[in-house]
């Protein structure tokens, strides 16, 4: 399969539109190698089931892929990621059929990794090699009695910008020299209050307190719960007084995050960064911003890149064809045949290392950027710079809301005079009728 033949990227496990590529002479040329013969049981064709939120043609190309050369076919069921939780455990108890693979998505996946029905996949009979899975990637994927549930695609962010806008402002639209000029937080916010002057108050540094918070959250590793014991003093502290010290600065604007208003600014003129997933360009920035060819540009951010989504494949204890759904697991998402066929029908990065020694592999210049090479700058800078992650933890839905209060709060805030200390006893006290059993 060519170079030339990837399409465009998205989220890891997001629903997508129709892309080219992924045709079954394709999937001749990425290696049938007798994977087909070694796939194949003895009585004929086996099937697993995948509970899943994205079934669409993208997918189903995918699949197809993976069928014809293992002969395992794949049955896709529609299920929310809010809903995973309780059908699975719902089905459990019922004596109902589980699935052979079941998607945790980033958000609710705390929750579903403590929950004791997972096979560990590195354990025999399904020896799944964790040593060819991306490092960091390693403890998002394992329960907190170390158990590994299953591999994900990685769902990585930086930072994009219009460029008109950083080159009236900053002096640059070049990634690199705003790299180094905006190499921390305190440098962004010093030249956030440059820009508010020149601008007369009229152009802001982010569009949103939300979107500061993203990139503040992604970076920062410090567990919000140790053990039974509630963490935010030290993990969501030192967040909420940047937070506040951009909302004094007057450096980013007032909308709320992922909201209709914040989507219209993409193609507004007032804000100049906003967080960037490698699923965002497709799904956020070029919906938002239809005529913005040429626009963009992508960056590292201040404090560097960070984790943002993704989703863990986990095999249920109680799945009929948990041998085949190993299988799947390994293929998909532990060879270069996998890691095309995610690569040309889903524009999914592979969470497999080999394929990162090839510096081509991911690689597409985009016009949105200006010709810039996002895709192969996520691969070769974004990937490998991710310097550590929050390990999931079963209450990490309880705290996301209670965050997301805490970010009204401060946007509501006209001077910025609320304070981190008052906003982290709310969110205490909140998570401690939520969570009784936690301690202060």
């Amino acid at each position: 399969m060519k170079k030339k033949m990837i399409t465009i990227f998205m989220a890891s496990m997001l629903a997508v539109t129709s892309l080219a590529g992924c045709t079954s002479s394709e999937n001749e040329k990425s290696g049938e190698s007798g994977a087909k013969k070694e796939g194949k049981s003895e009585e004929g064709d086996r099937e697993i089931t995948i509970w899943c939120w994205d079934t669409s043609d993208n997918g189903k190309k995918m699949n197809a892929g993976f069928t014809e050369a293992t002969g395992i076919k794949v049955n896709m069921v529609a299920v929310e990621s809010k809903d995973m939780t309780q059908k699975l455990q719902t089905t459990l108890a019922s004596g109902g059929e589980m699935p052979d693979v079941a998607w945790l998505e980033a958000t609710y996946r705390g929750k579903l990794l403590s929950l004791d029905i997972w096979e560990d996949i590195t354990k025999d009979p399904y020896n799944f090699d964790t040593s060819q899975v991306l490092d960091y990637l390693i403890p998002l994927e394992t329960s907190e009695s170390g158990q590994y549930v299953g591999p994900e695609c990685p769902s990585v962010a930086g930072m994009a910008y219009k460029r008109e806008l950083a080159k009236e402002y900053l002096g640059t639209d070049d990634p690199q020299e705003l790299e180094a000029m905006l190499s921390d937080w305190d440098s962004f916010i010093e030249k956030g209050k440059e820009v508010k002057e020149k601008s007369g108050g009229q152009v802001f540094m982010l569009s949103s307190i939300g979107a500061a918070g993203q990139m503040l959250m992604g970076q920062s590793t410090e567990p919000f719960v140790d053990g039974d014991k509630i963490n935010l003093e030290a993990s969501m502290k030192p967040i909420f007084e940047k937070l506040i010290e951009m909302k004094k600065a007057g450096i980013v604007d007032v909308l709320d995050f992922s909201s209709a208003e914040e989507g219209a600014s993409y193609a507004g003129e007032n804000d100049i960064f906003y967080p960037c997933a490698n699923w965002s360009v497709e799904f956020t920035i070029k919906p938002n911003d239809k005529d913005g060819q040429g626009r963009w540009g992508f960056m590292l951010p201040p404090g560097g890149p960070f984790p943002w989504g993704g989703t863990v494949m986990g095999v249920p204890k109680a799945g009929k064809n948990k041998e085949a759904a190993a299988e799947y697991v390994k293929f998909m998402f532990g060879s270069e045949e996998g890691a095309i066929l995610q690569r040309d029908c889903k524009g999914n990065f592979s969470p497999y290392k080999p394929v990162y020694e090839q510096t081509d592999f991911y690689s597409r210049e985009d016009e949105y950027f200006a010709g810039q090479d996002v895709l192969q700058a996520i691969a070769q800078e974004v990937l490998p710079n991710i310097k550590g992650v929050r390990e999931p933890s079963k209450y990490d839905q309880d705290i996301n809301d209670a965050y997301n209060l805490a970010l009204k709060t401060i946007n509501a805030s006209v001077d910025g005079s609320i304070t981190a200390d008052e906003l982290i006893t709310s969110m205490t006290d909140e998570l401690l009728i939520k969570q009784p059993d936690l301690e202060k």
